[in-house]
């Protein structure tokens, strides 16, 4: 299984997630840059939490905003699965 886990400036959590999807997988997942616009084919997508700016911020409006949000969105109704956690549940 291939998977990707998007990374946004002043997260935390994203290496957390690459060390358990590894372990699940058996797999190193992509990190992928919040500024990319295209990643290679995954079959899971990460959304990470753990902005370090703090909630009252609105890092996750902010994240959603990001170049990478329309490709991770076109691949998610594609059928994707996408998991978000903390923020990235907001984003």
């Amino acid at each position: 299984m291939k998977s990707a886990v998007i990374v946004f400036p002043g997260s935390n959590c994203d290496r957390d997630m690459a060390v358990a999807l590894e372990k699940i997988t058996g797999n190193k997942p992509l990190m992928v840059w919040h500024q990319e616009t295209d990643f290679d084919a995954v079959d899971f997508i990460a959304l990470p939490g753990g902005f370090s700016y703090g909630d009252y911020l609105r890092c996750g409006a902010m994240s959603a905003r990001s170049n990478v949000m329309a490709e991770v969105t076109k691949r998610a109704e594609a059928g994707v699965p996408t998991l978000g956690i903390c923020n990235g549940f907001q984003i």
